[in-house]
C-alpha cells in the first residue's frame, strides 16, 4: 500500500535559553531534529550547519539500502564541515549537534541517531522509544550501576558521548529500518521535551487527533516543567496515499536552521558579547545546564563509571533525608503553632447568640483557626448597641477563664437592662 507522511512541527527556545540552539527540518521524505551544544560556542551555528548540509538527502531513492547509505553519507559529510569550520574558526572550537533523521522509502523508515534527541513510535496507541540516548548516564543504566529513574538526578546527566562536531573521534550512528504502516506516528524531539516531560505525558499528547493541536501541548508541558531548554518537536503521522487529503506539505525550517549562517571572520563580537551584563547574567543562569561531550574512548570515561559506586543513591538519600528533616522541622513548628492557638479564645456571635470561640479569628487561604466552643442562651439583639458593635467584631480574651469571666459580664448587663 503506498503511503504517505504528514506532519506538524515547532521549535520554541524555552523559559531559560536566551537563544536557540535547536534546528529542525520537515521535507517531503526526510525529517531532522537537532540539538546544538549549549555549553559550546557556535552550538546554533553546529545544528544550523549540519540540518542544512543533511537536508541535501531528502529525494526519492529506489531502496531502503540507498536510502539509509546516503542518509549516513550526509551526516559524515555534515560533520566533516563542522571540523573544517573549527579549524577556520578557531574561536567555535568544541561546537557540536546532536542529530535524529528520518527518510522514508516506500513504508520504510529509515533513521540514524547519534546524541540525546530522540525518536518515538506510536502504534496501536502504545508509544516507545526507537533510539537509546548516547549519554554517560545511559552508559552507567546500561551497565546496572543505576536505574532509569535515578539517570534523572545524575549529576552528569548532560554528559553526552556521541555528537556531530569539533571531535576527534569518527562519528558513529545507531541506524533502524522500520516497517510502517497506516496510523502509525513517529515523533523526533531534542532533550528539551524528552529530558523534562515524563513518558506518560509524552505518549498522552502524541494521541491527539489533531496534529498541530499535539505539537502545541507537547510544547506547553515542556513549559510547565519549566523549559530549562531549547524545544523542538516533529510529529509525523503515516497516511494512505489515496485517502483524498491535501498532499502537498511545505518544506519547514526549524530553530537555527531557519537562517543563513554567517560567520564571523573573528572572535571580537564574541569579546564584546561576554563582557554584555546581560551575556554574563544569561551564562550564569545557564550554569549546571549546559551540555558537555565526553569521548566514548576517554580514558576517563571508562575510570568515571568504574569509580561511580552508587553516588547517585548516597545522594538522593542525603536529599531524602533533608527533606524529612524539614517535614518534621515544619511539622514541629506547624504544630507549636497550632497548640498556641488552641489557648486562644474569644467572644462573637452565632445564630444570633452570644458564643465563645476557641482559638483566633483570623484565617488563611479560605481555612479558619477557629471553633466554636461554648453556645450561651444570650441574644445579641437584646444587648446595647455598643456591645453588639463589639461582638460582631469579637471580644478577644487571654485565657477561657477570662472569656467566660466575660461572657457572664455580658450576662449580667442583659439581665440589668
Amino acid at each position: 500500500m503506498a503511503i504517505r507522511i504528514v506532519s506538524s512541527s515547532r521549535s520554541d527556545k524555552g523559559k531559560i535559553r536566551a537563544s536557540n540552539q535547536d534546528s529542525g527540518y520537515a521535507g517531503v521524505n526526510l525529517y531532522v531534529v537537532a540539538d546544538g551544544m549549549g555549553g559550546h560556542a557556535g552550538g546554533d551555528i553546529a545544528s544550523a550547519m549540519a540540518t542544512q548540509h543533511v537536508a541535501k538527502a531528502d529525494d526519492v531513492y529506489p531502496d531502503s539500502d540507498q536510502a539509509m547509505g546516503a542518509l549516513l553519507e550526509a551526516m559524515k559529510e555534515a560533520n566533516q564541515n563542522l571540523s573544517e569550520t573549527v579549524n577556520q574558526f578557531s574561536y567555535l572550537a568544541g561546537m557540536g549537534t546532536t542529530m535524529d533523521a528520518v527518510l522514508f522509502t516506500d513504508e520504510i523508515a529509515n533513521i540514524a541517531h547519534i546524541g540525546d534527541s530522540r525518536v518515538y513510535l506510536l502504534r496501536d496507541s502504545k508509544m516507545i522509544q526507537v533510539t537509546k540516548d548516547h549519554t554517560f548516564v545511559q552508559q552507567l543504566v546500561d551497565s546496572g550501576k543505576i536505574t532509569e529513574e535515578e539517570a534523572l538526578y545524575h549529576p552528569r546527566r548532560n554528559v553526552i558521548l556521541r555528537v556531530l562536531g569539533d571531535t576527534s573521534e569518527e562519528p558513529e550512528f545507531d541506524i533502524h529500518q522500520l516497517e510502517v504502516k497506516v496510523g502509525d506516528r513517529l515523533l523526533l524531539c531534542s532533550d528539551g521535551l524528552c529530558g523534562v516531560v515524563p513518558a506518560p505525558l509524552i505518549e498522552e499528547n502524541m494521541k491527539l487527533a489533531d496534529l498541530d493541536e499535539a505539537i502545541e501541548l507537547l510544547i506547553d508541558e515542556a513549559k510547565e516543567y519549566g523549559a530549562p531548554d531549547n524545544v523542538t518537536v516533529l510529529l509525523l503521522e503515516v497516511r494512505e496515499a489515496d485517502d483524498g487529503a491535501e498532499i502537498a506539505q511545505p518544506v519547514t525550517w526549524l530553530g537555527s536552521a531557519a537562517n543563513e549562517v554567517v560567520i564571523k571572520p573573528n572572535s571580537a563580537g564574541r569579546i564584546l558579547e561576554m563582557f554584555s551584563p546581560m551575556r554574563w547574567l544569561e551564562a550564569m543562569r545557564d550554569a549546571g545546564r549546559k551540555e558537555s561531550f565526553y569521548s566514548v574512548n576517554d580514558p576517563a570515561l571508562a575510570k568515571a563509571i568504574g569509580e561511580f559506586g552508587g553516588k547517585v543513591r548516597s545522594w538522593r538519600m542525603r536529599g531524602v533525608a533533608f527533606f524529612l528533616a524539614l517535614a518534621l522541622f515544619s511539622g514541629a513548628a506547624m504544630w507549636g503553632i497550632y497548640s498556641y492557638i488552641q489557648t486562644r479564645y474569644y467572644l462573637g456571635v452565632e445564630n444570633g447568640n452570644v458564643v465563645i470561640y476557641q482559638g483566633i479569628k483570623e484565617s488563611f487561604g479560605g481555612f479558619g483557626f477557629s471553633k466554636l466552643y461554648q453556645e450561651s442562651e444570650i441574644k445579641l439583639s437584646e444587648l446595647p448597641d455598643f456591645q453588639q458593635e463589639l461582638l460582631l467584631k469579637s471580644i478577644s480574651a487571654d485565657s477561657l477563664a477570662d472569656a467566660q469571666a466575660k461572657l457572664e459580664k455580658i450576662l449580667e448587663s442583659s439581665k440589668n437592662g
